[in-house]
């Protein structure tokens, strides 16, 4: 099923990813770690869809989405970022991409964050974050999306690893088998991976030569 809905906020939140609002039908249904097929009917030419994760929560009248914007005009993401407000859209119904199924790791690369966005902020609302702990992995600390609000809500457990950059506030290097040996202590948290192809993979075999079940680890 497809809906008909619109642009209504525009805010950019780094260099090159934009968060989106959009109207949120009337029947439209979705639950915490859901994504969407969105489309959009500028050219006649370009008429496809794109996934995005919706980052708003349950209580929210709007649906909320993050994007990385590509300068290529053949992109979705450029033309979305070039859209006045009350633009129309087209988006899917809501499908299953993450489920929060315990207290865990959050193992994010770039703008692999969005699906455990909702997720922080739920568990933070219902006052049941715990010990669940963010580690995300960006080439420079321009790229880091939201870091404010998840600094808020996670405090220490927000682990900012940058690829291309040294700074005081971030740990420098990449989420590698040495780094996890030396962060993980519990192996019967849940992990939750989101980044490219390349990183989840790395990340998942890596997370099980070091004992974790293969049960306990969730990818996209």
């Amino acid at each position: 099923m497809y809906y008909d809905s619109k642009i209504i906020h525009k805010e950019w939140i780094t260099h090159d990813v934009l968060k989106l609002k959009l109207e949120k039908p009337k029947t439209f249904q979705c639950k915490i770690g859901q994504a969407i097929e969105l489309s959009i009917d500028i050219l006649e030419s370009f008429k496809h869809f794109a996934p995005f994760t919706l980052t708003n929560t349950n209580e929210d009248d709007f649906l909320e989405i993050i994007v990385k914007v590509y300068t290529e005009k053949k992109r979705l993401t450029f033309w979305l970022s070039e859209m006045p407000l009350d633009s129309k859209i087209i988006i899917s119904e809501a499908w299953d991409s993450y489920e929060y199924k315990g207290s865990g790791v959050f193992i994010a690369a770039g703008s692999g964050i969005t699906p455990f966005i909702p997720m922080i902020r739920n568990l933070s609302k219902a006052n049941m974050l715990g010990n669940n702990t963010l580690i995300y992995a960006n080439k420079k600390q321009e790229d880091i999306i939201l870091r404010n609000e998840l600094t808020g809500l996670l405090g220490d457990n927000f682990l900012n690893v940058l690829s291309r950059e040294v700074t005081d506030s971030c740990l420098h290097g990449r989420i590698d088998r040495p780094f996890l040996e030396s962060r993980i202590g519990n192996k019967r948290l849940f992990f939750y991976i989101c980044g490219p192809e390349g990183f989840n993979y790395s990340v998942k075999e890596n997370l099980i030569s070091l004992g974790i079940a293969e049960e306990k680890i969730q990818v996209a």
